[in-house]
């Protein structure tokens, strides 16, 4: 184990690693996500949409999580299953599928049960603008023994790694005396936090959680007290409960690239053209007025306004004492220039990708149709990047809380011994090829001989794989063992059937 120098060094190097990103962090939140914004330090309270003249940004991505959401953990489903692994017996597979199903069932109960749709969703906001955190810990077991908490990128300092997942986490904060104990049970409070307790439980103070990884599939979780340089707990566990993901990345980079990142400068740009455009209608509709100081009337005190009389020295109107400015500008061009950011926008965050509803004609199923295919195109890297980082880490760390509650048996989902399968939406638009594929044999298949077909191809076999691609229970595929059963009935059938019939030429 590492001792508090060691990693003291190392969160160091991260932290000024961090340093570099900050300013430009600060901008996309103050543009795209101004409430999560925890970069500066603002009070309770304080305004934090100062900077925001066009809403555009906030809504897209407020989309571009929900479909996050909807297209890769969409509430109330089972978005993968659990099978059986590269080491299991080609012989025990149908029966470790099955029951396999049911540790499945089980999974799902418990996060369906706990607070994961709503953190998700949080986690994806923080991921379209940079880098996505979200914790998997036990949870108090009265509904699900696992609990998920979204961290703010805000408290987060990551680790380079030459793996490409984030392996070692620290995050910093703040927090009353009080609540140490409540937070962490295992936590020894040095003598001056325990006077502190005593004499100002609700002072603040600030500390380090970490988890570093010191070996594959061994992590070392600390909580460090920087201002005396030392661990309030210290221990290995085997499993990172930080999940860190991203949607791309540059290389050499460990924070992420989100869309808001990639779309600032349009952001931006819409920003300013929506306050000249505003200026510009208030301008049209409260025209400047200019007054004459012609001893009759006083520019400095008149008020002008409904109901209001003004005296003035002249109505003449070829040299009236007021007389409004002329103004030669056209709004209708910043309107026109601020549509078109607004679409681009939207597009890039994959936001209302058909239009707003009542400014769009009614379109036809096949038009429809493509330009779902053509969306989920669109996002199909990404979604197979995020299922990898963040996916496939929250099921193998829920796997690991659940086998120590006793919920399901001792299973390691590792690929070998376990793997995943993942049947969310954004894996249904893969397998639609796949479907297609099989869907233009068939048609092809019409026009040979049987026999050919049956030389050729394992016919037998394409029910079983399109029920794998459909994703059906493994409870409703027959085994193997079923399948021989069948067959044996089926030929006991026909014998029998061939008996009958030869008995009654006899006859006649």
């Amino acid at each position: 184990m590492l001792n508090y120098e060691q990693i003291s060094n190392r969160l160091a190097a991260s932290k000024s690693n961090k340093r570099l990103w900050e300013s430009h962090l600060r901008e996309c939140y103050d543009y795209a996500l101004p409430e999560r914004n925890t970069i500066d330090k603002l009070s309770p309270g304080q305004k934090k949409r100062r900077k925001i003249y066009d809403d555009t940004a906030v809504e897209a991505l407020e989309d571009f999580a929900n479909r996050m959401n909807a297209m890769l953990v969409p509430a109330g489903t089972q978005w993968m299953k659990l099978e059986a692994g590269s080491d299991i017996p080609v012989e025990q597979k149908d029966e470790a599928d099955v029951y396999l199903e049911g540790s499945t069932d089980t999974l799902f109960t418990h996060i369906d049960s706990s607070n994961f749709q709503s953190q998700i969703n949080e986690a994806f906001l923080d991921m379209g603008i940079s880098t996505g955190c979200i914790m998997v810990e036990p949870g108090d077991g009265i509904q699900s023994a696992i609990n998920f908490r979204a961290i703010s990128l805000s408290e987060l300092i990551c680790e380079r790694s030459s793996r490409g997942i984030v392996d070692t986490v620290w995050r910093e904060f703040r927090v009353p005396v009080k609540d140490i104990k409540e937070y962490w049970n295992s936590a020894k409070l040095t003598e001056s936090l325990i006077q502190m307790y005593q004499d100002k439980p609700d002072a603040e103070i600030s500390l380090v959680e970490g988890v570093v990884m010191i070996a594959p599939g061994e992590y070392q979780s600390v909580l460090m007290y920087p201002k005396e340089k030392t661990f309030l707990y210290n221990f290995t566990m085997e499993y990172n409960p930080y999940i860190i993901f991203r949607e791309s990345t540059i290389a050499g980079e460990v924070y992420g690239r989100g869309r808001v990142m990639k779309q600032l400068n349009n952001i931006k740009s819409l920003n300013m053209m929506m306050e000249d455009y505003l200026k510009g209608l208030a301008l049209q509709a409260n025209p400047i007025i200019t007054a004459s100081d012609d001893g009759v009337i006083n520019p400095y005190t008149t008020v002008i306004e409904p109901g209001v009389v003004i005296p003035v020295g002249t109505n003449d109107n070829m040299n009236p004492t007021l007389r409004g400015l002329d103004l030669r500008g056209n709004p209708q061009l910043l309107e026109f220039a601020v549509r078109g950011l607004q679409e681009n926008i939207r597009n890039a965050f994959l936001s209302k990708p058909f239009g707003q509803i009542q400014e769009t004609p009614v379109r036809t199923a096949t038009e429809m149709s493509i330009r779902n295919s053509e969306l989920a195109a669109s996002s199909l890297a990404s979604s197979s990047r995020i299922q990898t980082e963040l996916l496939e880490r929250i099921v193998a760390n829920s796997v690991i809380i659940l086998k120590k509650a006793g919920k399901i048996a001792d299973f390691r989902v590792n690929g070998r011994e376990v793997k995943i399968k993942f049947v969310n939406p954004a894996t249904r638009q893969q397998d639609e090829a796949t479907l297609a594929a099989y869907a233009r044999f068939m048609e092809f298949a019409q026009g040979l001989p049987p026999e050919l077909i049956q030389q050729s191809i394992k016919v037998e076999m394409i029910p079983e794989e399109l029920a794998n691609t459909l994703g059906l229970p493994n409870k409703i595929v027959r085994t193997d063992a079923e399948k021989q059963q069948m067959a044996m009935q089926q030929q006991q059938a026909m014998q029998q059937q061939q008996m009958a019939e030869q008995g009654g030429q006899n006859v006649q």
